[in-house]
């Protein structure tokens, strides 16, 4: 059941126009469009952290290799950033739509900070075009290559704050008042850093597994050096942060409200069975991508593939059903004005 509150309602009336479209059908599209931005997003945020830390690691050991494997993947981030800004049109329009009241005040009290996204974005891309096409010509002027690599790296890092924030400020309109923009919002809302730390682990090791199969299958074309290198990163970081997923997300739980809580921790058959799935499922990722790691094979990769989708999709459909927990109340006070009740 979902948890009522005591006090008057902060959230406005829904705007008079219908939600243009069968609500489920939404929904459908608001899980998988998220998940599809998702994956491109986590290449490009920990692609351009990846693609620092090689180039470093190329500069204080002289390993020419390092290097350019960090050209690729600075390379990669540039080919599938604008991907990732595409498919996140979708995911926003529709969740702008379907919880319209919960959205934009919550976009409104972050203000500013969620008016500077795009030029931020913009910057961001800016200085890793500099960074991507200038490595070659600036080998003699590291430190001044590498300073673009982390300006570019560091707002990537920081911007899902702001999407963040926006989300969890519209979970909870009860801290609504008070609010004071961004800054104080990301110490009112107590999920945001959790939800940054299982954000950042899932980037990580998304990118493992792309690093893992680019570098395998063009390593039996070329046996070139640096794709054997994104080989071991790639399965040694997909198992590292896949098993700091399995902590980042039990403290993600953890740190929510208590009836939503409750209902993945035995009060819902249908929510806990949904986590128990992903869980296991998670769990038997964990050991594919062990196993990987200590011998490759394509069949695992495949297999880890396939299951890493799937908590994807699960996860992507958890995010929803928690979304839908937190403003059940509040729906039911304020309802949204439907096709069928015009």
């Amino acid at each position: 059941m979902p948890y009522l509150y005591k006090t008057e309602s902060p959230v406005p009336n829904d705007l008079g126009l219908v939600v243009p479209g069968n609500l489920p059908f939404f929904e459908v599209l608001i899980v998988v469009g998220f998940i599809l931005h998702l994956i491109y997003v986590n290449i490009v945020v920990a692609g351009s952290v990846n693609a620092v830390v090689f180039e470093i690691r190329g500069i204080v050991k002289g390993d020419r290799v390092a290097d350019a494997l960090g050209l690729q993947i600075a390379t990669l981030v540039s080919m599938h950033k604008s991907i990732a800004v595409v498919l996140g049109v979708a995911p926003l329009l529709i969740i702008s739509t379907i919880y319209t009241q919960f959205f934009y005040p919550s976009t409104i009290l972050i203000g500013k900070w969620w008016l500077m996204l795009i030029p931020l974005l913009i910057l961001s891309f800016l200085l890793l075009y500099v960074y991507k096409f200038t490595w070659q010509r600036w080998q003699h002027r590291k430190r001044l290559h590498l300073a673009f690599g982390i300006a570019g790296a560091a707002i990537l890092l920081f911007v899902p704050l702001l999407f963040i924030t926006n989300v969890a400020s519209m979970l909870q309109p009860e801290l609504w008042e008070g609010a004071k923009g961004f800054w104080d919002s990301l110490f009112r809302y107590p999920t945001i850093w959790q939800r940054y730390f299982h954000f950042m682990a899932a980037s990580f090791s998304i990118i493992g597994m792309y690093m893992y199969w680019r570098g395998r299958r063009l390593s039996r074309k070329t046996g070139d050096p640096v794709h054997a290198l994104a080989m071991k990163y790639g399965k040694g970081s997909a198992l590292i942060f896949t098993v700091l997923q399995m902590l980042a997300g039990p403290i993600l739980l953890l740190s929510m409200h208590v009836e939503v809580r409750a209902s993945f921790l035995g009060g819902s058959v249908f929510h806990t069975s949904l986590l128990a799935v992903a869980v296991a499922l998670a769990l038997i990722l964990i050991v594919l991508l062990y196993r990987l790691y200590q011998a490759d094979s394509r069949r695992l990769f495949a297999a880890a593939a396939a299951v890493l989708l799937t908590i994807l999709l699960l996860m992507s459909w958890i995010r929803h059903e928690v979304r839908e927990l937190y403003l059940a109340p509040y729906a039911e006070q304020v309802p949204r004005t439907l096709q069928h009740e015009r």
